[in-house]
């Protein structure tokens, strides 16, 4: 199958779950051998956002820093400019993301620890704040835990943040699905009573941390494939913080074989995977689970166990042979 006709199978599907704020199709790149790209290139990386993308202009934007409604000061593109990013690795992943809804990417990206930005423009943590307000120009909003080590971003891979993915400055939050990764930040309040998130009213799990989860990149669901062939398996597994350290096959409900782990970089990074089967005559079954460091699994449920928390299943596709 080509490349251009995987990506379009892999955006295309009529059996939606309900889907929250996050960031379109993730489009995993094939390499020689089978083998994911580690980094999602930006032209590749899903987008999504709940409501139409705002409009203004990055440049004039300032984003306003507060204490409850109390205005400490304003962050220009002009006091980014004077700061000195680094790079982190972080991978990002839709809380609707499911086996038929695919929003996962993995980028580089450059800036710094949100504490270290509030320090170096000459601003104190407030001791009463118990969490974060975050508001993104489009009005979307989430709260987090005054503990949570949040990174404020303006490059990715390399390059000055697209404004699809949030520019002039979005928010990370690692070890947290999209929910929490405001883009197009307009406002960061420290408050003194936790705020409650744009989603979490309509059932959506507040804390949003990332559950561990696998995906079978190739071959797709459905597809007819040749008797004798040895077939090359490719996909993805993440956890968060929780790093994945074990991928395993199975072949219609038989014994569980492990995969083999072609790149993981620790905690808060995707682990690709790849597994090779001598193909059989006949209609099969193959699931993909994974274990993570800390002795978590994926659910055997192909489908997950609560939408509403994130997918947290072993994926499962059907071939023929």
């Amino acid at each position: 199958m080509k490349r251009r006709q995987l990506l379009q199978a892999l955006g295309v599907s009529a059996a939606a779950w309900p889907l929250a704020g996050c960031d379109r199709l993730v489009l995993l790149d094939r390499v020689e051998g089978g083998v994911l790209t580690p980094i999602t290139p930006i032209g590749q990386f899903y987008v999504y956002q709940v409501r139409e993308p705002p409009s203004f202009d990055p440049e004039a934007h300032a984003m306003t820093l507060r204490l409850d409604d109390e205005v400490l000061r304003e962050i220009t593109p002009a006091d980014l400019a004077t700061l000195t990013p680094r790079d982190v690795e972080l991978t990002l992943q839709c809380i609707g993301h499911s086996p038929s809804v695919v929003r996962i990417g993995n980028a580089v990206w450059g800036g710094l620890p949100l504490r270290e930005v509030v320090e170096q423009l000459g601003v104190a943590v407030p001791e009463a704040a118990v969490g974060l307000r975050l508001v993104g120009m489009d009005d979307y909003d989430a709260g987090v835990p005054i503990e949570a080590p949040l990174w404020l971003a303006w490059r990715m891979n390399g390059e000055p943040l697209p404004f699809d993915h949030g520019a002039p400055a979005r928010m990370l939050a690692p070890g947290r699905y999209g929910v929490k990764w405001i883009k197009w930040v307009r406002e960061i309040a420290y408050v003194t009573t936790p705020h409650e998130s744009f989603w979490t009213p309509l059932g959506w799990d507040e804390e949003a941390f990332n559950q561990p989860n696998t995906l079978v990149v190739m071959p797709l669901d459905g597809e007819r494939l040749m008797p004798g062939e040895r077939i090359a398996f490719v996909g993805a597994a993440f956890s968060g913080d929780d790093p994945v350290v074990s991928i395993e096959a199975s072949v219609d409900g038989g014994p569980w074989a492990p995969a083999q782990i072609d790149y993981a970089a620790g905690p808060n990074v995707w682990a690709i995977w790849s597994w090779f089967w001598e193909a059989e005559p006949g209609e099969h079954d193959i699931q993909v689970r994974a274990m993570t460091k800390s002795g978590r699994e994926t659910s055997p449920n192909p489908l997950g166990e609560d939408v509403f928390r994130g997918y947290d299943g072993s994926m499962q596709i059907r071939i023929t042979v």
